[in-house]
This record gives structure tokens, sequence and C-alpha cells, in this order.
């Protein structure tokens, strides 16, 4: 008998195996969000409802108000992009807006493959009390979950 009663949200960023996550997802073990920028936007395995948009930063290529694809939302003041800016550093700007909006919203599982962030995993999850996984990672632990 499986003792979930959660289905985890994830962010999906475009170096994590879509594949994966999304035989997740049809499986009923997770639920896949997306920004839209990068690969997001033109993926249709993620249906368009879980794609958000992303924090605008002035001078941002990603992040223009106004007509697609470059859509964006206002953050407060109160929004990570900075920390994590310093963290990731200068030249992660896609990256640094892929995680500030994991982090905003509150999901539960950041699913990646980037070096940059696996680098960094330790200090980024203290830091912002999140969890960074590779989509195998998080495969592996949902299946033995739900196998319990």
């Amino acid at each position: 008998m499986s003792t979930r009663t959660h289905k985890p949200t994830v962010t999906w960023d475009p170096s994590a195996d879509l594949k994966i996550l999304r035989k997740l997802e049809r499986e009923g073990y997770v639920e896949l969000w997306a920004v839209k920028i990068e690969a997001a936007i033109s993926t249709k395995k993620i249906p368009n409802d879980r794609k958000r948009l992303p924090t605008a930063i002035i001078g941002s290529q990603f992040a223009t108000i106004g007509e697609k694809p470059g859509n964006a939302k206002i953050a407060s003041d109160g929004t990570p992009y900075d920390r994590i800016n310093a963290v990731l550093g200068p030249g992660h700007h896609a990256d640094t807006l892929h995680l500030e909006d994991h982090i905003v919203s509150g999901r539960d599982l950041f699913a990646t493959s980037d070096t940059d962030f696996l680098k960094h995993r330790e200090q980024l999850e203290m830091e912002f009390d999140i969890r960074i996984m590779t989509a195998q990672e998080i495969a592996e632990a949902l299946r033995y979950r739900a196998s319990i």
C-alpha cells in the first residue's frame, strides 16, 4: 500500500531530463512546472498553465514587459534573485531566474542537471531551505517512497 498523500511539485530546469520527469508525472508521482524562458517556452510537454512568467529584471533578455515571448511579472524587493546570483556568479542570469521562481513559488523540488546548480547544491539548499535534485534522483526517491 502506498503512503503517498502529497504529489510533489517540481520546477523543471531545461537541463533536467524531461523524459524521466514526464514519466513520473504520467504515473502520478509529481506535478511539473516551468518558467517561460529558454526551452520551457517551446516545449509542449508541460502545459501552458504550468509555465510561469519570469521575474522582470532590468536589462534581462528573458524578462521584458509586454508582447510574447518575453512577458514578465514584476518582483517585489524581497525576491532572492540577488542572493542566488551571488552564489551562482555572474553570467548565470537564466539559471538565477529559474531558481528564483522556484523559491518564490514554494514548490517542493528543483530538477536540474546543470553543474552550476549541482556544485552549489548544499549552499543553495541550506540558504533557501529547498531541495535540488537531478531527475534520476527524484525518480529513485519517489519510487522508493511509493514502494514502502
